[in-house]
């Protein structure tokens, strides 16, 4: 058996938050759509109009899903840039800042897509009588959750820095 397989534990249900489920379901909507327009393009010669522009705006929804769950294990890319270059005692300092600006970029984004929620209520879909609201909406929702996980985030990286900085508290742990 090989390393990488060793360390894997099967997936359970229950571990799964709700992103996973949203990302989960938007994808394999996204499949399905994709895969009725290949074949109805392709085999009926007759396209279906509203998939290309359905599957976008799932696409677009899919990606801000896939960026809360990157927000939620720590996985996006501006956390590890710096780690090889800046010195021990830094890091975690470094860390924080980080997710100052990423807490700051979301808040921003956060606040753009509620400015536009408004806005853009008269105005549908071009293949499909649907408001693009709801497409801004869920976007906000998972803008949300991305805000909420990056403070969580951003807590326990401050507790770490702080326990660490402490010599009372790395002592009482050391007995």
């Amino acid at each position: 058996m090989d390393n990488l397989e060793a360390h894997h534990q099967p997936i359970q249900l229950k571990n799964l938050h709700v992103e996973d489920w949203v990302c989960l379901i938007v994808f394999w909507g996204l499949a399905l759509i994709l895969f009725a327009q290949f074949f109805s393009r392709y085999v009926f010669n007759y396209p279906l109009g509203w998939s290309e522009e359905v599957s976008r705006y799932l696409l677009i929804l899919l990606a801000f899903a896939g960026a809360s769950i990157a927000s939620r294990n720590q996985a996006h890319i501006a956390m590890t840039l710096f780690h090889r270059w800046v010195p021990k005692r830094m890091l975690g300092m470094l860390e924080i800042v980080i997710e100052c600006f990423n807490f700051v970029v979301i808040c921003v984004l956060a606040y753009f897509c509620l400015q536009i929620i408004p806005l853009i209520a008269p105005h549908s879909l071009a293949s499909i009588p649907l408001s693009l609201t709801w497409v801004y909406q869920i976007l906000f929702v998972f803008l949300l959750a991305m805000l909420v996980r990056t403070i969580r985030v951003l807590l326990s990286k401050r507790q770490n820095l702080t326990n660490k900085s402490n010599p009372l508290n790395n002592q009482s742990q050391g007995l």
